[in-house]
Parts: C-alpha cells; sequence; structure tokens
C-alpha cells in the first residue's frame, strides 16, 4: 500500500479516539433534528474533498521536500539552483491547482447557504460528531502536510537564492487556496477548527492555524464563539 493509502486509513482509524482526547463540549446540543442531520451531510461532504485533495496533494509536497533535501546534500560546488527550480515549480504548480479546485468545492458544498448563518452558533454547544472529527483530521492533514512544507521550504531556500527568487511566490501563491479551504470550511463547522486546533497542537503545528483564522478575519468571529481562550492560547 503507498504512503497515502496508509495516511488515509489513519486519517479514518484516528479520529476514533478523540472523542476522549478534549476534543468534545458537554454543554447541550440545541439543534434541531433536522439541523444535527444537515450539519452531518455537510460535514461529510467535505470530509471527501479535503480527503480527495490529501491523496493528490501530499505526495507532491513530499517530492518537494526530497528534491530541496536532495539540494541541500550536495557540496555547495555541485549544487544547481536552475535544477532545482525545474524540479520543484511543476510539482507546486500542480498542488497549486488542486488546492483551487478544492477551495472552490469547498465554496459550492452548501449552495444553499443555510448552514453559513447557522453553523457559527453551534461552534461551542454540542459534542463533537465522528464527522466533524473526520474532517478536522483531514483538515490537520492538510495543513500539516502543505502549511508544514510551505513554512519548511521558505526556510530552506534561504539558502538558495537564486531558486528562491522564482520558487518564493509560487510558495506564496499555494498558501492562498490553503488558507480559503480552512477559511471556508471555519465559517460552515466553526467548531472544526477547534478540534483541529487541538490535533496540530499536540505537533507543534498549531501556529499554521491561528495564522490562517486571522488572515480570513475568523478570529473575530471565533472571539464571539467563545473560542479566544484557544486563540489566546500559547501567545
Amino acid at each position: 500500500m503507498s504512503q497515502q493509502g496508509d495516511d488515509t486509513q489513519q486519517q479514518h482509524a484516528q479520529v476514533d479516539n478523540q472523542s476522549d482526547a478534549g476534543f468534545s463540549d458537554t454543554t447541550t446540543d440545541k439543534r434541531s433534528p433536522e439541523d444535527k442531520k444537515k450539519d452531518k451531510e455537510l460535514a461529510e461532504r467535505l470530509s471527501v474533498l479535503i480527503e480527495d485533495a490529501n491523496s493528490r496533494v501530499v505526495p507532491l509536497c513530499r517530492m518537494i521536500r526530497k528534491h530541496i533535501e536532495g539540494m541541500d546534500a550536495k557540496k555547495e560546488e555541485d549544487r544547481d539552483e536552475q535544477e532545482l527550480v525545474k524540479q520543484v515549480k511543476p510539482l507546486l504548480q500542480e498542488a497549486e491547482k488542486i488546492l483551487n479546485e478544492t477551495q472552490g468545492a469547498v465554496k459550492g458544498a452548501d449552495p444553499d447557504k443555510r448552514l453559513s448563518s447557522k453553523a457559527q452558533r453551534h461552534a461551542a454547544d454540542h459534542t463533537a460528531t465522528p464527522e466533524e472529527q473526520r474532517l478536522a483530521q483531514a483538515l490537520k492533514v492538510l495543513l500539516e502536510e502543505v502549511g508544514g512544507t510551505i513554512e519548511w521550504a521558505k526556510n530552506k531556500l534561504d539558502s538558495f537564492p537564486k531558486a528562491k527568487r522564482d520558487l518564493g511566490p509560487l510558495l506564496d501563491a499555494l498558501g492562498q487556496p490553503l488558507t480559503q479551504i480552512v477559511g471556508g470550511v471555519g465559517l460552515l463547522l466553526a467548531g472544526v477548527l477547534n478540534l483541529v486546533g487541538n490535533l496540530l497542537s499536540g505537533l507543534g503545528l498549531d501556529s499554521l492555524l491561528k495564522g490562517i483564522i486571522s488572515a480570513t478575519g475568523l478570529d473575530k468571529i471565533y472571539k464571539g464563539l467563545g473560542l479566544e481562550k484557544w486563540l489566546n492560547a500559547g501567545k
């Protein structure tokens, strides 16, 4: 089985262990049965979209890392920065294309906008469902792999100024649909990002999510939802 196949299995397996790990809220769920059903269906649709994106973009991110690590391991006189650009540029462009497609699909996942207005107030008033936990796990993988690769590559490319001149803007461009995907999910099912934050916090990567929340203006919304304690953690 491929590495990505293992990752996808882990996405499904790990969510089963999260309900006892501080991911749920003990307050009463005030949603109607119809709201619960629609929230469940939305979380399932979004999970499929994000998991599909992961299956295609994670291998690209790992190839990007492999090429940069290979260049970094060479002696300085043997390094060909233009060759690195040729290797990495199409991978970044393909990853951006995939995330742009996913962003459009996320925007289309709630066509009647019913949930956009209601989901925000549900952020902290119910126990996280298995569907929301699955979605949080998928988003965690996306942020860890794509967001983590962007930050890692930017730091590594400081040693390769010529390559950074060409690849830096592409890394920035890749971050834009990632931000919009996470922000879009946050508007639809706000409580899911709290779960993602807890998952990333265990890896020391929650700053990736907090940066996106701030960039999309969700921090103001989340403070109104009583999530400021998590937003301010580690500051």
